[in-house]
């Protein structure tokens, strides 16, 4: 279970990035405190596109810087007014700064509203989009499941090659019990015969065998049938237990 949880986590890690892409969303790390705490360095801002019309203060919203437009900026929309040209202008502030930013934010500037973030997750995905990042996201996946595997069959081995015998030794043992009248030792060992493999439909059989006709024995039998549902010796059995019960209302 830990190696598949690994794996699990791994592959989430590689599939940061394309996993919002493909619902029309935007993942972008964050590189600084200013947001800080709604949104930390190195979360992960989900960005969902939205119309400038659409976004009101107390919006988080994320915008190209006006002097480089390479750069991305998330901060909190604080007032939204007009230009002469009736062009929306967005004045925006980092919750962790003590001021308002000094450049007025052009609606075409604007890429959306941030919807959720991940913390920490943004060093996830850088880690992720690097070369080496995705070699080790996807090999490492392998050699774990490689290990799993060594660590099942080293498990294995260890048990030892009788292990598997031991239902029939459990019911060869309960049956001696069972014909020596020792009932409630052999309901013991067809229990264990059971829990070792609850396939073996005869366990099941003779386990109902050591309880008195009645709810009791159908109940075992109808577990039995449970785990068992092609066994036709537990449908016969239930089939006979019901008339009996039936004859003897």
């Amino acid at each position: 279970m830990p190696t598949v949880l690994a794996i699990l986590v791994l592959l989430l890690a590689l599939l940061a990035g394309a996993g919002p892409a493909a619902l029309g969303l935007d993942a972008l790390v964050v590189r600084s405190g200013s947001m800080a705490p709604a949104i930390g360095a190195g979360d992960l801002a989900i960005v969902k596109p939205t119309k400038p019309t659409d976004l009101v203060p107390g919006d988080v919203i994320t915008y190209r810087a006006q002097e480089r437009p390479d750069v991305l900026v998330t901060h909190r929309l604080v007032s939204v007014d007009r230009d002469d040209q009736d062009q929306l202008r967005f004045t925006t502030k980092g919750d962790a700064n003590n001021a308002t930013d000094q450049v007025i934010v052009d609606q075409t500037a604007v890429l959306g509203r941030v919807i959720f973030d991940v913390p920490k997750a943004g060093y996830v995905m850088d880690f992720a989009r690097r070369t080496e990042g995705k070699i080790v996201l996807i090999g490492l996946p392998a050699l774990l499941l490689a290990l799993d595997h060594v660590l099942s069959t080293r498990k294995q081995r260890q048990k030892g090659p009788g292990d598997g015998n031991r239902p029939t030794e459990y019911i060869a043992r309960g049956r001696v019990a069972l014909n020596n009248g020792a009932t409630k030792a052999a309901a013991e060992l067809f229990d264990r015969a059971i829990a070792a493999d609850p396939h073996r439909d005869e366990a099941w059989l003779l386990k109902a065998t050591c309880v008195a006709r009645g709810p009791e024995r159908l109940a075992i039998l109808r577990a039995g049938l449970t785990v068992n549902p092609e066994s036709l010796r537990l449908k016969k059995a239930v089939e006979i237990t019901l008339a009996a019960e039936s004859a003897a209302g």
